[in-house]
C-alpha cells in the first residue's frame, strides 16, 4: 500500500462479469470530483513523476520509478480486461476541474471472480484531500454491486496509518497481523491484513441511509 492509501459512474450493463476471461468496462467512472478512466500514453509524464516522489514510493515495492518502468507498465495494461482473474487492472484518476492525473486505483481479481485485492497510489500533492477514499468507494461500489464480489482485500505496512485510517473508514476489518513476512526495503516488516464482505457493505450503506433519513426527517420537524 502507499502513503497515499492502500496497498483500491457508468458500467455496460449488457456486459457480465465472468470473473475468468474479463470484460470491457465503459469508462469514464465518475464521482463527485473525479474521472476514474483508463491510462493512455499522455499520461506518461505525470505517473511517472508522481510514482517516482519519495513519499509515494514508501511503502511500494519501488524505491525509484523511471519512465521506461512505466512504458513496461502501461505496456502490460494495455491488453487487460476489467475481471480478468488473476491480473492487475488499473485505472487512472483524473480531477475533474482540470483534467490533472493524481493517481491510480488498482484491482487484483482473485479466486475465479469471488474475490479481489484492492490498490492505489496518489500523487503527493493529492493527498490528505480525500480523492483516495473517494476513488476507492467508488471501486468498492462498483465490485459489489456492478460485480458481484463476495468479498475485498488489502494488505498494509504496519507503518501505514493513513492508508489503515482510510480502510477502516470504508468499513473494512482488520482481520490479522503478518509479524515479520516481508523484507522490503532492507528490513523485515510487518503487514495487516484488512477485508470486507459484501453483506458487510450493504448493511454499512443501509445504516448510513437511514440514518440520513431519520436526519431529515428531523430537520422537517424542526
Amino acid at each position: 500500500m502507499s502513503a497515499a492509501t492502500s496497498r483500491i459512474s457508468t458500467v455496460c450493463a449488457d456486459q457480465p462479469a465472468t470473473g475468468l476471461q474479463g470484460t470491457r468496462m465503459s469508462f469514464p467512472l465518475a464521482t463527485a470530483r473525479l474521472v476514474l478512466r483508463p491510462f493512455t500514453r499522455d499520461d506518461l509524464a505525470s505517473f511517472t513523476a508522481y510514482r517516482n516522489h519519495p513519499e509515494v514510493a514508501r511503502y511500494q515495492g519501488w524505491s525509484s520509478y523511471s519512465f521506461d518502468d512505466a512504458l513496461a507498465f502501461f505496456a502490460e495494461q494495455e491488453p487487460l480486461a476489467f475481471d480478468t482473474d488473476e491480473t492487475w487492472f488499473q485505472i487512472a484518476a483524473e480531477r475533474r476541474t482540470d483534467g490533472q492525473l493524481v493517481g491510480d486505483v488498482a484491482v487484483h481479481f482473485l479466486d475465479e471472480g469471488r474475490q479481489a485485492e484492492l490498490g492505489v497510489t496518489f500523487d503527493v500533492q493529492a493527498q490528505r484531500q480525500g480523492y483516495a477514499r473517494e476513488a476507492v468507494a467508488s471501486v468498492v461500489e462498483l465490485l459489489f454491486e456492478q460485480y458481484g464480489k463476495h468479498r475485498l482485500v488489502a494488505t498494509v505496512d504496519a507503518l501505514n496509518a493513513r492508508a489503515q485510517r482510510l480502510l477502516e473508514h470504508l468499513g473494512f476489518r482488520r482481520e490479522g497481523m503478518y509479524r515479520q513476512n516481508v523484507f522490503f526495503k532492507g528490513a523485515w516488516g510487518d503487514e495487516y491484513a484488512y477485508a470486507l464482505l459484501a453483506s458487510e457493505w450493504r448493511e454499512r450503506r443501509a445504516q448510513a441511509g437511514a440514518a440520513g433519513a431519520a436526519d431529515m426527517a428531523a430537520g422537517e420537524a424542526r
